[in-house]
């Protein structure tokens, strides 16, 4: 990767998340850590951004709600907190029970569960390429994908006419993640993605959400569902007391592997 493209994958890493490791940016810039901390001098003397131990953070404090369309490609977004995102998605997989109908919603987190759901007996309804492609080669999963065009930096199949293959299932649990979780609810920005997964938390009985603890406080510009929706949430250790105190006078379970 090119100076100039590493340079681009860092201020929309940080558009994305505020702040950013070096290690994160290593792996999804596939660079040297030595590499990247001369990319953050220089990002740093032009203006664009503040190094701080183990990583970066954004220069200019902008507004909290992200425009829509600024997702980071997914094999970017796979890269960030990895460890963290796969010890969630290996609690979710834990909630899973074998003969059950479940829906996956494509994201950087819930493409982890994948891995741990690989050798279960699981009816799988998912709008994810990506997480069909994983269980393909060697699942003894039962696959469903919905039809329509694929987005190929996020690896989603929507259907732009509005086709409704979720209004023909029932699944025990729906597990999605989110732009931001806050007071609101659940957040997301893209108006087309956010109709299919409305679609899904119909047809679920529970809402799992799967999200790391930089998606508290963050909100997105359209609001997926209210936070009484939500049957459990997923996170890591970095939660706030705040957040979690948030949750629990919702009725919402925390889950903190």
């Amino acid at each position: 990767m090119l100076s100039a493209e590493r340079h681009e994958l860092i201020l929309r890493l940080l558009r994305h998340g505020r702040f950013v490791t070096i290690a994160d940016i290593s792996n999804a810039a596939r660079s040297s850590s030595a590499t990247i901390r001369r990319d953050l001098a220089r990002l740093e003397e032009a203006g664009l951004l503040r190094r701080v131990r183990g990583g970066a953070e954004i220069a200019t404090r902008t507004a909290s709600i992200e425009p829509a369309g600024n997702e980071l490609p997914l094999e970017y977004r796979k890269a960030i907190l990895l460890e963290k995102k796969r010890l969630i998605a290996q609690a979710a997989a834990g909630l899973c029970e074998d003969g059950e109908t479940i829906i996956i919603d494509g994201g950087s987190t819930t493409f982890q569960m994948a891995e741990f759901l690989r050798d279960r007996e699981i009816r799988i309804i998912t709008n994810s390429f990506a997480i069909a492609s994983a269980l393909v080669p060697s699942s003894r999963c039962t696959l469903i994908l919905n039809g329509g065009v694929v987005r190929m930096d996020s690896q989603l199949v929507l259907d732009p006419f509005g086709g409704d293959i979720f209004a023909n299932y029932s699944a025990s649990k729906l597990f999605m993640g989110a732009y931001g979780i806050d007071e609101t609810g659940a957040t997301n920005n893209d108006s087309l993605l956010i109709t299919t997964e409305r679609a899904m938390i119909e047809r679920a009985r529970d809402l799992i959400m799967l999200v790391d603890s930089t998606k508290f406080d963050r909100r997105g510009s359209l609001v997926l569902c209210g936070l009484k929706r939500i049957s459990v949430i997923i996170t890591d250790e970095g939660v706030s007391e705040t957040h979690q105190q948030m949750v629990a006078e919702h009725g919402v379970r925390l889950l903190t592997p």
